[in-house]
């Protein structure tokens, strides 16, 4: 491994690596297409905040792109803390049940070795096929590491468009009758949550190239999380990105008559963009 000094957490560790070689999370981001959320996710060791069947996977790739010392050494950690978080070993009930029986069973005799046995030989089938089917599982799991990261990374994406293309299927039918009509194209990836009328609310993470067309009667309520990432149409006007880079729309209202109110805040690494609690 990279001759630093010890160090008591995998992923700090690896952080201080990435930020010494000067690589940013943005550019392993965009180069390999794992959303930048998962990196994140990765670096601060919040497992549950990864699709499960992919998060080594991706944790592979980013130490990849770190190009450190025995990578495998790294990854045999991370197996080990993985495990201990979803697979925890009960070991205190297990001593507490063998120290009863060892009081309870001082004197061993014949006949409970014969009534005993076919239990044993029962128990030790059962061992055989656990272990058998846990080799199986293994081996599943490698084939799931051999699966392109980009692979993977499309079908995420082709799960959030085809919610996209649900979306647009409904508006189109509803857009002749509609007083607020909004086309909105991500030029940067981009999660947005939005309140039509006050009543209905959608949530998406958009990727450079998609676009949502929204409609409602009276007024459609914003929270974007990257201000500079999304190009609007409204009612027939062109209004371009309406934000800079580092900026977010904590609350933005469009009427039949436009943007009513759009209240911008410069948003730093510890904030959470992806929160209700600014929209009205």
């Amino acid at each position: 491994m990279e001759q630093n000094e010890e160090y008591g957490n995998l992923f700090e560790h690896l952080k201080k690596i990435r930020l010494k070689k000067n690589i940013s999370l943005k550019t392993i981001a965009q180069d390999s297409r794992i959303q930048l959320s998962y990196l994140e996710a990765i670096e601060s060791g919040e497992f549950e905040k990864i699709p499960e069947v992919y998060d080594k996977l991706f944790f592979q790739t980013y130490i990849s792109y770190l190009n450190v010392d025995e990578p495998e050494k790294y990854l045999a950690e991370f197996k080990a803390l993985r495990k201990e978080i979803y697979y925890p070993t009960p070991t205190t009930t297990i001593q507490r049940i063998k120290t009863t029986r060892e009081k309870n069973n001082s004197i061993f005799n014949l006949r409970t070795l014969f009534f005993a046995g076919p239990v044993v030989l029962i128990v030790i089938i059962l061992g055989f096929l656990a272990w058998n089917s846990k080799l199986t599982g293994d081996s599943s799991e490698e084939k799931v590491k051999e699966l392109p990261v980009r692979k993977i990374v499309a079908e995420i994406e082709a799960k959030e468009q085809a919610k996209i293309d649900s979306v647009k299927e409904v508006t189109r039918e509803i857009n002749n009758t509609s007083n607020v009509i909004i086309d909105v194209s991500a030029v940067d990836t981009t999660w947005l949550r939005f309140i039509k009328d006050k009543k209905d609310t959608l949530e998406y993470t958009l990727y450079t190239g998609n676009t949502i067309n929204i409609s409602a009667d009276s007024v459609v309520q914003f929270l974007i999380g990257n201000a500079s990432g999304l190009e609007f149409n409204i009612n027939g006007e062109n209004k371009g990105a309406l934000g800079n880079e580092g900026e977010v729309i904590s609350y933005m209202a469009v009427t039949p008559e436009g943007i009513r109110d759009i209240r911008k805040k410069i948003i730093n690494k510890q904030e959470v963009v992806n929160d209700t609690t600014n929209i009205d």
